[in-house]
């Protein structure tokens, strides 16, 4: 069952998420997603705090090897598993698969490996989620640096992002400085900034 949202919070029909977990994690030793925490793997955190809220939501793996681990895993979850369009390109990659995927215009774009999101950040994403006059909203830090693997994305970016891979340029911060990003600080998307705590090593595991 689909949580409640009052329809001027649902931005421009965000209805769709995607996942990116194809990434290689050389600290943690072995795949970010499947990482257990409070008996459960990192991506059953993410999707038990997204789902309530989205149509479709997208798992984007690296391989078909990948993706066996996965779906038995989450056979019983109503998700999509997806493995790479083009191998190798990591998040940007990733975000290219999962956008020529999705049937709404925009998704909320997340790592498996934040599995403090909150449900403020979730409805915060949703309440100004409006791309009519932008093509993405990407979290910024006071700092300048950017949090694009938490954003929202338009459909229409999949051009540039091939643009960018075909150049091997598989930067997320670099798509984000060629399209029409809106800058969105972290506080205000979730103050507690605990939405955007990444798993890297083991000792993240730790709350």
């Amino acid at each position: 069952m689909k949580a409640q949202i009052i329809p001027q919070c649902r931005g421009d029909n965000i209805l769709s998420a995607i996942i990116l977990c194809g990434g290689h994690s050389k600290r943690m030793g072995t795949d970010k997603g499947l990482i257990i925490l409070d008996g459960k793997p990192l991506i059953s955190c993410v999707l038990d705090k997204i789902k309530p809220y989205f149509d479709e939501i997208f798992i984007v793996l690296r391989d078909e090897e990948q993706k066996k681990e996965y779906l038995k895993l989450l056979k019983d979850e109503d998700v999509k598993v997806i493995t790479d369009i083009i191998k190798g390109k990591g998040p940007l990659g990733g975000l290219l698969t999962g956008l020529k995927s999705i049937k709404s215009e925009n998704a909320l774009v997340l790592p498996c490996d934040s599995p403090f999101i909150t449900r403020e950040f979730i409805e915060n994403c949703l309440k100004i989620g409006n791309l009519e006059e932008y093509d993405a909203i990407i979290p910024v830090w006071e700092d300048g640096r950017l949090e694009p693997l938490h954003g929202i994305y338009n459909r229409r970016v999949v051009e540039r992002i091939h643009r960018l891979l075909l150049k091997d340029e598989r930067r997320m911060s670099t798509l984000a400085k060629i399209i029409r990003s809106r800058l969105v600080h972290v506080e205000e998307l979730d103050p507690s900034l605990k939405s955007f705590r990444n798993v890297n090593r083991p000792e993240d595991l730790r709350i």
